[in-house]
């Protein structure tokens, strides 16, 4: 028995959903059907792809393996369809791009809206996580490329340093600190308002507090950058932010950095994509951001 794409598509909505039910109403078709096509698809395979369990269909290692296959052949003929379908009108297609929080929420955000402008016929997508979770992404294929502030660990990733960053101690204008240098002890007495528990910021930021021989003993987390920012500027504390995220507000001087006397380590962010994939999409965003994508 031959695989279809149909098969290809269930399978792939069923991994995205986790449930038959709700794949069935996302392809606008009845529960047997699906399920029928999973069955057909194993049989082809001669492999479980998919196992039930009380949180819903999970993936087996070789349901693992068939899913980036199956999401590489569906984005090539999704891709062609596009080609044809958008020649006449010129450039067409998708481009899905996964970032860090500091890379998406105040980098690419103002990127993509320029990239679609000069491309209207193309479907962006932004996926904002952790850098890891969007380094999965790119080995499974489910994304094309991604902004990360760590060069990839899977080594048929290709890469580029794309910009520097530093991370930068922050206090309200009005805060004590703002205008003067702050001593350890200063920053041990300190209200600090940090980064969700699990963040890759926030796991630098202590290390760096460390580094200064700084103690936090008054702690509040938040999970959000735009969060921490506001609670900052009300001068309930101080916090620790990549430059990225707060350049803006201390240009305008909404917020202060606060100096130490000590010099901070800059951090690259990198991007991150399979050569093998590079699209003529994905190239011309790549130069937008200043890169080029025959490296």
């Amino acid at each position: 028995m031959r695989i279809t794409l149909k098969q290809l598509a269930v399978f792939k909505a069923i991994c995205d959903h986790r449930q038959l039910s709700k794949a069935a109403r996302h392809l606008h078709l009845s529960v047997p059907a699906v399920s029928m096509s999973l069955k057909e698809l194993e049989t082809s395979l001669e492999a479980k792809l998919l196992e039930r369990t009380p949180q819903g269909m999970v993936l087996t290692d070789a349901g693992n393996l068939a899913l980036q296959q199956a999401n590489t052949i569906l984005k090539q003929t999704q891709q062609l369809e596009q080609m044809f379908k958008e020649q006449a009108k010129g450039l067409g297609g998708s481009l899905s791009i996964g970032a860090n929080k500091t890379s998406g929420n105040y980098v690419l955000s103002r990127k993509l809206p320029r990239f679609k402008a000069l491309y209207p016929s193309v479907n962006t997508r932004l996926k904002i996580d952790s850098s890891a979770a969007v380094e999965a992404m790119v080995e499974r294929n489910e994304l094309d490329m991604a902004f990360i502030s760590q060069k990839p660990r899977d080594k048929g990733i290709a890469y580029q340093c794309w910009r520097n960053d530093r991370l930068c101690i922050v206090a309200a204008p009005g805060h004590k600190l703002a205008h003067r240098a702050a001593t350890p002890a200063d920053l041990t007495a300190a209200t600090w308002i940090l980064d969700e528990e699990d963040s890759a910021t926030r796991i630098e930021s202590l290390n760096l507090l460390k580094s200064l021989g700084v103690t936090v003993q008054d702690e509040i987390v938040m999970n959000t950058m735009g969060a921490i920012k506001r609670a900052v500027d009300t001068g309930l504390g101080l916090s620790i932010l990549p430059l990225l995220a707060v350049d803006a507000e201390l240009e305008r001087g909404a917020l202060k950095e606060v100096q130490t006397g000590a010099e901070i380590p800059p951090r690259e962010i990198y991007v991150i994509y399979k050569k093998s994939e590079m699209s003529p999409l994905m190239e011309r965003f790549l130069s937008l951001c200043g890169l080029n994508g025959g490296e």
